[in-house]
């Protein structure tokens, strides 16, 4: 199975590169990092750690949507699911290399980030973001047969999930709050940039919860996957 995801993983990788989803990742990042390096002492600390945050939820669901789309349109996932593939392969391959493009892109971005940083937590929070939100948009892609219908219609799933995390700005924090999972993860990556703080306590629950998170998010992408694949 390791040798099949590798396999899939350089595929992807190139798949992504052809289609351009890394030069416009590529653009985007430039256009956040310069916001960042230009302005960010004029900015709360807040904002930089939101743009963190968007980084792979926003950007990680639309670019998965978009790479479905484009394999639909090819014939791509098609010829997968005849070939020794499984759900969990093809899931591996695409949560690994948006997740890996994610973590890349904010350690850039946090390097531009003035104030105190942890980087073993952001790492750690920008992961698990990544992987719920990949995790989201399979089954969400799986309902869409376009790329503009894809972009225009998931920001209507996508806004009620990633909307609530805003509340992770309220001092002082109401732990009960934790238990939304784009508040554990957008305050983790706060407190990861320096922009809060959280007691050890607080710090495990929110970790927990987005862990979950992630879980629950790949376990339903892998369920709806295989109507396609199989086991």
């Amino acid at each position: 199975m390791r040798a099949r995801v590798a396999i899939l993983i350089a595929h992807d990788a190139r798949l992504q590169w052809r289609y351009g989803i890394y030069a416009a990742y590529a653009i985007v990042l430039l256009m956040y990092g310069a916001i960042i390096a230009s302005a960010g002492v004029h900015f709360p600390a807040w904002v930089a750690a939101t743009i963190v945050f968007t980084d792979p939820a926003a950007l990680g669901f639309f670019f998965l949507g978009a790479v479905m789309m484009l394999e639909r349109s090819e014939g791509v996932r098609t010829a997968l699911t005849v070939a020794p593939i499984a759900a969990a392969d093809y899931l591996g391959a695409k949560a690994a290399t948006l997740t890996a493009m994610a973590l890349v892109a904010c350690a850039i971005l946090v390097t531009l980030i003035h104030g105190s940083k942890d980087p073993v937590l952001l790492i750690v929070a920008v992961a698990l973001t990544s992987l719920q939100y990949v995790g989201i948009g399979v089954p969400i892609a799986l309902r869409f047969k376009t790329v503009s219908g894809y972009l225009v219609g998931s920001a209507g799933f996508l806004t009620p999930l990633i909307g609530p995390g805003f509340l992770a700005l309220l001092e002082p924090f109401p732990l009960w709050l934790a238990m939304i999972p784009a508040v554990s993860q957008y305050r983790l990556i706060l407190v990861s940039t320096g922009a809060a703080t959280a007691t050890p306590i607080e710090l495990a629950l929110m970790l927990l919860v987005a862990a979950l998170a992630a879980v629950g998010a790949l376990w339903l992408a892998l369920r709806s996957l295989r109507s396609e694949f199989g086991r």
